[in-house]
């Protein structure tokens, strides 16, 4: 655990202690590293006045990549940068401990392995491993975080099918959000996602955002002239 004072409530750490994880506080990021050198953690928390710098450090490090990351933040306008930097989930300092202590149970059964149909989906050049969470494209890894495989997942599992934000969200997640924080959140993550999918500079896209309903993994590699489908796609994947 990362932990600045004027962020980071005992509290917190009572509520981390009642879900059995011991609790190794660290107070700068070389120590956050050299603890996850003698033993990878099953949890990184991360609370910090600027959290969005501390995140892209441990998602850069290689003992760090892979483990699932708790931001809590001093202020809610925290949340789209500490995400886009590669945080699983976030809360801000004054969240109740109980709420916290759920809100980590939920992140740690998203990134639990799944009951998928089958082990492996193939589209076109992507290829998503739902046993070893490996994803590459066109035989190349692409790395993505807990909460991103979870999203690409999803989509993967109804390809060919929109999914509103506020469902996507809530099946990755595991918790209901309002329409308009859901819609905030999936951008962001659907951004990073289509960014590691190079979808920005493809003709082809794998995810379509359709305007005003949600978002839809493509399988076609190309979408056909008459698709009632095509007034409603996004040109710009930016968004």
């Amino acid at each position: 655990m990362l932990g600045d004072p004027n962020v980071w409530s005992s509290q917190l750490g009572d509520a981390l202690e009642s879900l059995g994880f011991a609790v190794e506080p660290c107070a700068e990021l070389t120590s956050l590293f050299e603890s996850a050198q003698a033993s990878v953690p099953g949890l990184v928390v991360i609370a910090q006045e600027e959290p969005d710098a501390a995140v892209r450090a441990s998602r850069a490090t290689r003992e760090l990549h892979e483990a699932p990351i708790m931001v809590v933040m001093p202020r809610e306008s925290d949340l789209i940068t500490s995400l886009d930097a590669g945080a699983d989930d976030a809360v801000i300092s004054r969240v109740d401990p109980a709420v916290f202590a759920a809100r980590v149970r939920a992140l740690l059964r998203r990134v639990q392995p799944g009951h998928p149909a089958a082990n492996r989906t193939v589209i076109r050049d992507l290829m998503i491993d739902f046993e070893t969470y490996q994803v590459s494209m066109a035989d190349e890894p692409v790395q993505l975080t807990p909460t991103e495989f979870r999203l690409l997942a999803v989509l993967a599992q109804q390809s060919g099918r929109v999914v509103d934000p506020r469902a996507l969200l809530s099946a990755v997640h595991q918790h209901d959000y309002s329409e308009r924080d859901a819609q905030n959140l999936v951008k962001v993550h659907i951004a990073n996602l289509r960014r590691k999918l190079k979808d920005s500079n493809s003709s082809s896209p794998y995810i379509l955002c359709v305007r005003g309903f949600g978002y839809m993994l493509e399988r076609r590699g190309h979408i056909r002239e008459n698709d009632p489908l095509s007034s409603l796609i996004e040109e710009n994947l930016a968004s």
